[in-house]
């Protein structure tokens, strides 16, 4: 090692380490200002000096802009929050209610699916006044279990925080039979709602990947006869009114044909679609999705980002 090599070494120990300003170091060193700047240059430009930004904000912000171009996304928002998984949920729908609440002066109508995450979203948004918009359930939302991420409960609990208008969807989310789904179908109501919310200026919508996750076998929609069918057409995710492969393509399923709501089709017709979601298991079903390029906002935790 020469002697420019030690003060190079040295200069670098000193301002990286200790924290010792320049003209510090020029005076220990007995050399010029500008001589200590080049030194602390070349041990950065010859890797001997390593600086990495640490920052979680930082590191989220550079994640997300990847995530956008590798998908051409109009947004990507990630939770960098740790811990239960219900504290990573409400740090997702923290980042929901903030962009919503960002971009509602543009938007005349805005259309809310169902379900957990969806709730905490609701729980975060602030109290405004947006007395021109209109709310409206994407799903069915008079079932009688787990009210509280029923979306007609959703779709009220927002438009009084924001002063706004709200429409109900009369028809439960699953109907106990494909001949009752029918029966709701024909009336005039039930057709109003569903083509409201398949004009909406934007979508927002969990979700879900019904195998992994036993948020239905837990509410009773759904059996172990139903799981297997599932698990046979390899469905991958749940969105609304749809269960869809791995192609992204809708999947035909005893639970399906009994749903009531806005479907995938649908969704892709849709000006602006937010996605939200927690929870690795998830992962998948965005990536089809993603593929599919149904989403125009996504809004998740970090371990599902880590993944895509």
């Amino acid at each position: 090692m020469n002697n420019r090599d030690k003060m190079m070494l040295k200069a670098a120990l000193l301002f990286y380490k200790e924290n010792v300003n320049q003209t510090e170091i020029a005076k220990q060193l007995d050399v010029s200002r500008p001589t200590v700047a080049a030194l602390l240059k070349e041990s950065v430009e010859r890797g001997i000096v390593k600086i990495s930004i640490q920052d979680s904000e930082i590191m989220n912000f550079e994640q997300q802009e990847l995530l956008a171009q590798k998908y051409g996304l109009q947004t990507v928002l990630i939770s960098s929050a740790s811990g239960s998984s219900d504290e990573i949920k409400q740090k997702v729908g923290n980042l929901c209610a903030n962009f919503v609440e960002n971009n509602l002066k543009r938007i005349n109508s805005l259309g809310i699916g169902w379900g957990s995450t969806l709730n905490q979203f609701v729980e975060a948004a602030s109290y405004h006044n947006f007395g021109d918009l209109s709310i409206i359930p994407l799903i069915g939302g008079i079932d009688v279990t787990d009210v509280k991420n029923q979306s007609n409960h959703l779709a009220f609990t927002l438009a009084q925080k924001y002063n706004c208008q709200v429409d109900y969807f009369y028809a439960p989310a699953i109907a106990e039979s494909f001949e009752m789904k029918q029966t709701f179908e024909q009336s005039q109501f039930i057709q109003n709602i569903i083509h409201k919310g398949q004009n909406v200026d934007m979508a927002i919508t969990a979700v879900g990947n019904p195998i992994e996750s036993s948020s239905y076998r837990e509410l009773g929609y759904f059996n172990e006869e139903d799981a297997h069918e599932m698990k046979e057409k390899e469905v991958v995710g749940d969105i609304l009114a749809t269960f869809f492969n791995q192609q992204g393509q809708s999947v035909s399923t005893n639970i399906s044909q009994k749903m009531i709501g806005v479907t995938l089709e649908d969704l892709m017709a849709i000006k602006e679609v937010v996605v939200v979601a927690s929870g690795k298991e998830k992962a998948p079903s965005i990536q089809r999705l993603l593929q599919q390029n149904v989403i125009d906002h996504l809004i998740i935790d970090s371990e599902i980002a880590a993944t895509l």
